[in-house]
Protein backbone atom coordinates (compact mmCIF):
# COMPACT_ATOMS: atom_id res chain seq x y z
CA UNK A 1 0.00 0.00 0.00
CA UNK A 2 1.93 3.04 -0.64
CA UNK A 3 0.52 5.90 0.95
CA UNK A 4 2.43 8.26 3.18
CA UNK A 5 2.93 7.70 6.75
CA UNK A 6 0.84 10.70 7.75
CA UNK A 7 -2.06 9.37 5.03
CA UNK A 8 -2.27 6.17 6.78
CA UNK A 9 -2.28 7.70 10.29
CA UNK A 10 -5.32 9.81 8.67
CA UNK A 11 -7.04 6.81 6.99
CA UNK A 12 -6.97 4.88 10.14
CA UNK A 13 -8.29 7.86 12.01
CA UNK A 14 -11.11 7.74 9.63
CA UNK A 15 -11.95 4.79 10.16
CA UNK A 16 -12.44 4.84 13.53
CA UNK A 17 -14.97 7.64 13.18
CA UNK A 18 -16.36 5.58 10.56
CA UNK A 19 -17.06 3.00 12.77
CA UNK A 20 -18.88 4.85 15.59
CA UNK A 21 -20.78 6.50 13.12
CA UNK A 22 -22.43 3.05 12.16
CA UNK A 23 -22.50 2.55 16.18
CA UNK A 24 -23.99 5.47 16.56
CA UNK A 25 -26.47 4.93 13.60
CA UNK A 26 -27.51 1.58 14.91
CA UNK A 27 -28.45 2.84 18.37
CA UNK A 28 -30.48 5.74 16.80
CA UNK A 29 -32.19 3.65 13.97
CA UNK A 30 -31.21 5.91 10.86
CA UNK A 31 -28.79 5.21 8.06
CA UNK A 32 -25.41 6.18 8.47
CA UNK A 33 -24.61 9.86 7.32
CA UNK A 34 -22.66 10.70 5.11
CA UNK A 35 -18.92 11.36 6.06
CA UNK A 36 -16.72 14.02 4.06
CA UNK A 37 -13.76 12.48 2.60
CA UNK A 38 -14.96 8.63 3.17
CA UNK A 39 -14.27 6.34 0.32
CA UNK A 40 -16.32 3.09 -0.18
CA UNK A 41 -13.60 0.97 0.70
CA UNK A 42 -12.99 2.75 4.14
CA UNK A 43 -16.71 1.86 4.97
CA UNK A 44 -16.02 -1.34 4.28
CA UNK A 45 -12.86 -1.50 6.20
CA UNK A 46 -15.02 -0.13 9.03
CA UNK A 47 -17.62 -3.02 8.67
CA UNK A 48 -14.70 -5.42 8.63
CA UNK A 49 -13.25 -3.91 12.26
CA UNK A 50 -17.26 -4.89 13.34
CA UNK A 51 -16.91 -8.09 11.92
CA UNK A 52 -13.56 -8.98 13.71
CA UNK A 53 -14.51 -7.37 17.10
CA UNK A 54 -17.79 -9.68 16.48
CA UNK A 55 -19.84 -6.77 17.05
CA UNK A 56 -23.01 -8.71 15.07
CA UNK A 57 -25.65 -6.63 15.62
CA UNK A 58 -24.48 -3.45 14.49
CA UNK A 59 -22.37 -5.35 11.57
CA UNK A 60 -25.43 -6.44 10.41
CA UNK A 61 -27.58 -3.59 10.28
CA UNK A 62 -24.50 -1.46 8.89
CA UNK A 63 -23.75 -3.98 6.06
CA UNK A 64 -27.52 -3.60 4.81
CA UNK A 65 -27.39 -0.12 4.63
CA UNK A 66 -23.83 0.24 2.85
CA UNK A 67 -24.62 -2.48 0.54
CA UNK A 68 -27.63 -0.48 -1.02
CA UNK A 69 -25.81 2.84 -0.95
CA UNK A 70 -22.20 0.54 -2.56
CA UNK A 71 -23.30 -2.73 -4.15
CA UNK A 72 -20.46 -2.88 -6.21
CA UNK A 73 -18.07 -3.55 -3.34
CA UNK A 74 -17.88 -7.84 -3.03
CA UNK A 75 -17.26 -7.42 0.96
CA UNK A 76 -20.36 -5.86 1.68
CA UNK A 77 -22.11 -8.10 -0.50
CA UNK A 78 -20.65 -11.56 1.23
CA UNK A 79 -21.64 -9.85 4.63
CA UNK A 80 -25.54 -9.50 3.67
CA UNK A 81 -25.23 -13.57 1.91
CA UNK A 82 -23.94 -14.76 5.68
CA UNK A 83 -26.80 -12.82 6.94
CA UNK A 84 -29.34 -13.88 4.77
CA UNK A 85 -27.66 -16.90 5.30
CA UNK A 86 -28.77 -17.41 9.37
CA UNK A 87 -31.15 -19.76 9.80
CA UNK A 88 -34.03 -17.09 11.58
CA UNK A 89 -36.87 -20.01 10.89
CA UNK A 90 -35.26 -21.86 14.22
CA UNK A 91 -36.13 -20.21 17.57
CA UNK A 92 -33.11 -17.71 19.03
CA UNK A 93 -29.68 -18.81 19.71
CA UNK A 94 -28.50 -19.45 23.42
CA UNK A 95 -27.90 -16.27 24.36
CA UNK A 96 -23.82 -15.73 24.27
CA UNK A 97 -21.49 -12.93 23.97
CA UNK A 98 -17.91 -13.91 23.15
CA UNK A 99 -14.49 -13.28 25.13
CA UNK A 100 -12.02 -12.31 23.46
CA UNK A 101 -9.89 -13.27 25.88
CA UNK A 102 -11.81 -16.55 27.38
CA UNK A 103 -10.18 -19.63 26.71
CA UNK A 104 -12.97 -21.98 27.25
CA UNK A 105 -16.50 -20.85 27.36
CA UNK A 106 -19.93 -22.55 28.41
CA UNK A 107 -23.59 -22.24 27.25
CA UNK A 108 -25.58 -24.66 28.68
CA UNK A 109 -28.93 -25.82 26.84
CA UNK A 110 -31.53 -26.98 29.47
CA UNK A 111 -33.07 -30.61 29.38
CA UNK A 112 -30.74 -31.45 26.58
CA UNK A 113 -28.17 -34.65 26.64
CA UNK A 114 -26.37 -33.75 23.81
CA UNK A 115 -22.24 -31.42 23.91
CA UNK A 116 -20.79 -29.87 21.47
CA UNK A 117 -17.21 -28.99 22.07
CA UNK A 118 -16.21 -26.43 19.65
CA UNK A 119 -12.69 -26.01 18.63
CA UNK A 120 -11.36 -22.70 17.75
CA UNK A 121 -8.77 -22.17 14.72
CA UNK A 122 -5.25 -20.29 15.06
CA UNK A 123 -6.93 -17.07 15.21
CA UNK A 124 -9.33 -17.89 17.68
CA UNK A 125 -12.34 -18.28 15.88
CA UNK A 126 -14.56 -20.85 13.78
CA UNK A 127 -14.34 -19.64 10.52
CA UNK A 128 -16.12 -16.66 11.22
CA UNK A 129 -16.30 -14.57 14.65
CA UNK A 130 -17.74 -16.56 17.22
CA UNK A 131 -20.69 -14.21 18.03
CA UNK A 132 -21.67 -14.48 14.28
CA UNK A 133 -21.05 -18.11 13.83
CA UNK A 134 -23.33 -18.91 17.13
CA UNK A 135 -26.24 -17.51 15.06
CA UNK A 136 -26.28 -21.16 13.94
CA UNK A 137 -24.89 -23.15 16.91
CA UNK A 138 -26.28 -21.51 19.32
CA UNK A 139 -29.88 -22.79 17.84
CA UNK A 140 -29.13 -26.65 18.11
CA UNK A 141 -30.09 -29.03 20.06
CA UNK A 142 -27.20 -29.24 22.38
CA UNK A 143 -24.84 -27.39 25.07
CA UNK A 144 -22.29 -25.83 24.00
CA UNK A 145 -18.37 -25.00 24.75
CA UNK A 146 -16.28 -22.85 22.89
CA UNK A 147 -12.54 -23.80 23.21
CA UNK A 148 -9.70 -21.45 22.12
CA UNK A 149 -5.82 -22.02 21.90
CA UNK A 150 -3.88 -18.97 22.57
CA UNK A 151 -0.39 -20.38 22.13
CA UNK A 152 -1.68 -21.71 18.63
CA UNK A 153 -0.85 -25.54 19.22
CA UNK A 154 -4.44 -26.69 18.31
CA UNK A 155 -4.73 -28.09 21.70
CA UNK A 156 -1.64 -30.47 21.48
CA UNK A 157 -0.14 -28.78 24.90
CA UNK A 158 -3.91 -29.26 26.64
CA UNK A 159 -5.69 -26.06 27.61
CA UNK A 160 -4.14 -24.22 30.71
CA UNK A 161 -7.45 -23.16 31.48
CA UNK A 162 -8.16 -27.18 32.39
CA UNK A 163 -4.65 -28.37 33.66
CA UNK A 164 -1.00 -28.40 32.33
CA UNK A 165 -1.17 -31.29 29.76
CA UNK A 166 -3.98 -32.99 27.52
CA UNK A 167 -4.28 -35.65 29.86
CA UNK A 168 -6.19 -32.96 31.98
CA UNK A 169 -7.70 -31.58 29.25
CA UNK A 170 -9.48 -34.95 28.58
CA UNK A 171 -10.41 -35.33 31.96
CA UNK A 172 -11.91 -31.72 32.29
CA UNK A 173 -14.01 -32.03 29.22
CA UNK A 174 -15.81 -35.20 30.63
CA UNK A 175 -16.19 -33.10 33.62
CA UNK A 176 -17.64 -30.72 31.90
CA UNK A 177 -19.60 -32.41 29.29
CA UNK A 178 -21.15 -34.67 32.87
CA UNK A 179 -21.93 -31.09 34.33
CA UNK A 180 -24.53 -30.06 31.41
CA UNK A 181 -25.74 -33.22 31.69
CA UNK A 182 -24.19 -34.41 28.30
CA UNK A 183 -24.79 -38.14 28.03
CA UNK A 184 -23.41 -37.61 24.89
CA UNK A 185 -20.65 -35.58 23.11
CA UNK A 186 -19.43 -34.49 19.82
CA UNK A 187 -16.71 -32.50 18.48
CA UNK A 188 -16.46 -29.99 15.50
CA UNK A 189 -13.38 -27.98 14.80
CA UNK A 190 -11.85 -25.52 11.99
CA UNK A 191 -8.48 -25.41 9.97
CA UNK A 192 -6.46 -25.99 13.12
CA UNK A 193 -8.85 -27.00 15.60
CA UNK A 194 -10.22 -29.43 13.20
CA UNK A 195 -7.28 -31.85 14.19
CA UNK A 196 -8.05 -31.09 17.76
CA UNK A 197 -11.70 -32.19 16.81
CA UNK A 198 -10.31 -35.33 15.50
CA UNK A 199 -7.66 -36.13 18.71
CA UNK A 200 -10.14 -34.98 21.56
CA UNK A 201 -12.88 -36.95 19.78
CA UNK A 202 -11.49 -40.19 19.82
CA UNK A 203 -10.07 -39.55 23.41
CA UNK A 204 -13.28 -38.78 25.12
CA UNK A 205 -14.50 -40.15 23.03
CA UNK A 206 -17.14 -38.74 21.21
CA UNK A 207 -20.33 -39.92 19.38
CA UNK A 208 -19.23 -37.89 15.99
CA UNK A 209 -16.14 -35.46 14.91
CA UNK A 210 -17.47 -32.79 12.29
CA UNK A 211 -13.76 -30.62 10.94
CA UNK A 212 -14.14 -27.83 8.20
CA UNK A 213 -10.43 -27.55 6.44
CA UNK A 214 -8.83 -29.67 9.26
CA UNK A 215 -5.55 -31.20 8.76
CA UNK A 216 -5.54 -35.33 9.81
CA UNK A 217 -1.99 -35.85 9.07
CA UNK A 218 0.77 -33.66 11.06
CA UNK A 219 3.80 -36.74 10.84
CA UNK A 220 6.91 -34.19 9.52
CA UNK A 221 7.39 -36.39 6.61
CA UNK A 222 3.30 -35.55 4.90
CA UNK A 223 3.45 -32.10 5.84
CA UNK A 224 6.40 -31.71 4.07
CA UNK A 225 5.59 -33.42 1.30
CA UNK A 226 2.61 -30.55 1.19
CA UNK A 227 5.18 -27.94 0.49
CA UNK A 228 5.87 -25.15 3.20
CA UNK A 229 4.66 -25.63 6.45
CA UNK A 230 2.77 -23.62 7.88
CA UNK A 231 3.83 -21.42 10.92
CA UNK A 232 1.32 -23.33 13.27
CA UNK A 233 2.70 -26.42 12.12
CA UNK A 234 6.25 -25.12 12.87
CA UNK A 235 5.26 -23.86 16.33
CA UNK A 236 3.19 -27.15 17.02
CA UNK A 237 5.68 -29.66 15.80
CA UNK A 238 8.29 -27.68 18.13
CA UNK A 239 6.45 -27.41 21.31
CA UNK A 240 3.87 -30.87 21.16
CA UNK A 241 6.14 -33.28 18.74
CA UNK A 242 4.06 -36.49 20.09
CA UNK A 243 0.58 -34.37 18.93
CA UNK A 244 2.10 -34.78 15.65
CA UNK A 245 0.61 -38.00 14.46
CA UNK A 246 -0.98 -39.53 11.57
CA UNK A 247 -4.84 -39.94 12.60
CA UNK A 248 -5.87 -42.28 10.43
CA UNK A 249 -3.46 -44.29 11.95
CA UNK A 250 -4.46 -43.66 15.90
CA UNK A 251 -8.78 -44.30 14.15
CA UNK A 252 -7.44 -47.97 12.62
CA UNK A 253 -6.13 -48.78 16.45
CA UNK A 254 -9.07 -47.55 18.29
CA UNK A 255 -11.36 -50.02 19.65
CA UNK A 256 -14.25 -46.61 19.66
CA UNK A 257 -14.45 -44.75 16.89
CA UNK A 258 -16.08 -41.51 16.51
CA UNK A 259 -17.82 -41.08 12.96
CA UNK A 260 -16.29 -38.86 11.25
CA UNK A 261 -17.69 -35.79 8.62
CA UNK A 262 -14.32 -34.75 6.99
CA UNK A 263 -15.45 -31.09 4.91
CA UNK A 264 -12.36 -29.64 2.69
CA UNK A 265 -12.58 -27.02 -0.47
CA UNK A 266 -11.75 -29.66 -3.27
CA UNK A 267 -9.93 -26.42 -5.28
CA UNK A 268 -7.37 -26.23 -2.53
CA UNK A 269 -4.82 -29.09 -2.67
CA UNK A 270 -3.16 -28.99 0.36
CA UNK A 271 -6.42 -29.28 2.39
CA UNK A 272 -7.82 -31.99 -0.30
CA UNK A 273 -4.85 -34.61 0.64
CA UNK A 274 -4.90 -34.10 4.46
CA UNK A 275 -8.45 -34.77 3.95
CA UNK A 276 -7.96 -38.11 1.23
CA UNK A 277 -5.54 -39.43 3.61
CA UNK A 278 -8.32 -40.24 6.29
CA UNK A 279 -10.51 -41.95 3.28
CA UNK A 280 -11.62 -45.25 2.98
CA UNK A 281 -12.36 -46.03 6.92
CA UNK A 282 -15.91 -46.70 7.05
CA UNK A 283 -16.64 -44.60 10.01
CA UNK A 284 -15.13 -41.25 7.94
CA UNK A 285 -16.92 -39.88 5.32
CA UNK A 286 -15.38 -36.69 2.91
CA UNK A 287 -17.33 -34.18 1.74
CA UNK A 288 -16.07 -31.97 -1.16
CA UNK A 289 -17.14 -28.09 -1.41
CA UNK A 290 -16.50 -26.73 -4.52
CA UNK A 291 -14.16 -23.70 -3.35
CA UNK A 292 -10.78 -23.00 -3.86
CA UNK A 293 -10.01 -21.30 -0.61
CA UNK A 294 -9.18 -22.70 2.45
CA UNK A 295 -12.53 -21.51 5.09
CA UNK A 296 -14.80 -23.07 3.52
CA UNK A 297 -17.71 -21.37 5.77
CA UNK A 298 -18.75 -18.84 3.11
CA UNK A 299 -19.96 -21.47 0.45
CA UNK A 300 -21.70 -23.35 3.01
CA UNK A 301 -23.29 -20.64 4.19
CA UNK A 302 -24.24 -19.74 0.80
CA UNK A 303 -25.39 -22.84 -0.54
CA UNK A 304 -27.27 -23.09 2.91
CA UNK A 305 -25.62 -26.73 3.45
CA UNK A 306 -23.77 -25.61 6.77
CA UNK A 307 -27.39 -26.18 8.85
CA UNK A 308 -27.26 -29.83 7.16
CA UNK A 309 -23.91 -30.75 7.78
CA UNK A 310 -24.46 -29.21 12.02
CA UNK A 311 -27.63 -31.62 12.12
CA UNK A 312 -25.86 -34.76 10.32
CA UNK A 313 -23.19 -34.41 13.06
CA UNK A 314 -25.53 -34.57 15.91
CA UNK A 315 -27.62 -37.01 14.32
CA UNK A 316 -24.29 -39.39 14.41
CA UNK A 317 -23.87 -42.38 16.59
CA UNK A 318 -20.24 -44.14 16.79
Amino acid sequence: MCRSVGGFELSERLEVALVRELELAHLLGVAPAAVPHAAPYQWANACHDLFEAGRIDVLEYSARHLHGIYPELTYLSTLVALFDGIPRHLPPPLGFSDDPAAEIQIVRRADCGNVLLCFCDANGTLGLPVNLIHQWFGRLPTSLVYIKDFRDLGGGGGYPTLGPDRASAIAAFRRIASDLDGRRIYTLGVSLGGYAALYYGLQLPAEAVLSFGGATDYTPDFVNSLGPASKEYLNLCQRAPDYTKNMRDAYVAAPHRPRVLMVYSAGEPRDRRQAERISGLSNVELVAVDYAQHNVLDPLIREGKLLPLLRRLLSSRA
